[in-house]
C-alpha cells in the first residue's frame, strides 16, 4: 500500500462514517438493528468518533508524505547535485538526512 492510497482510504472511511452517523441521527429508532445491539445515538457517536480518527490518520499520513518528499529531495541534493545547488542547500540537505536517517530512509 502506498502513502497516497492509505491517505485516500482513510479519507474515504471518514466520509463513509460521517454518512453512517447521519443515517443513525435521522432514524432515531432504538429498534434499528445494529450488530452491537446499541442505540442509534450510540451508533452515531461511534461513527463520528471513527470518522474523526480516520481524518486524523489521513492528516498524519499527509505529514509523513511531505517529510518523505523532503528526505528524498535532500538525498538527491547530496547524491546528484545540479549546478544551481549551493553550499547552503547541501548543508540543509545533510541536516535532513542526518535527522531522519533511520526512519524515512528505510521506507519504500
Amino acid at each position: 500500500m502506498t502513502l497516497e492510497s492509505a491517505i485516500k482510504h482513510a479519507e474515504q472511511v471518514a466520509v463513509r462514517e460521517d454518512n453512517n452517523a447521519q443515517v443513525y441521527d435521522k432514524v432515531k429508532n432504538d429498534n434499528l438493528y445494529h450488530p452491537d445491539k446499541i442505540t442509534c445515538e450510540q451508533a452515531a457517536k461511534r461513527c463520528r468518533e471513527c470518522a474523526a480518527e480516520h481524518r486524523q490518520l489521513a492528516e498524519w499520513l499527509k505529514i509523513l508524505k511531505s517529510a518523505k518528499f523532503e528526505y528524498d529531495e535532500a538525498w538527491r541534493t547530496i547524491t546528484h547535485p545540479t549546478p544551481d545547488v549551493t553550499y547552503a542547500d547541501k548543508q540543509r540537505a545533510q541536516v535532513i538526512l542526518d535527522k531522519f536517517r533511520n526512519s524515512l530512509g528505510t521506507m519504500k
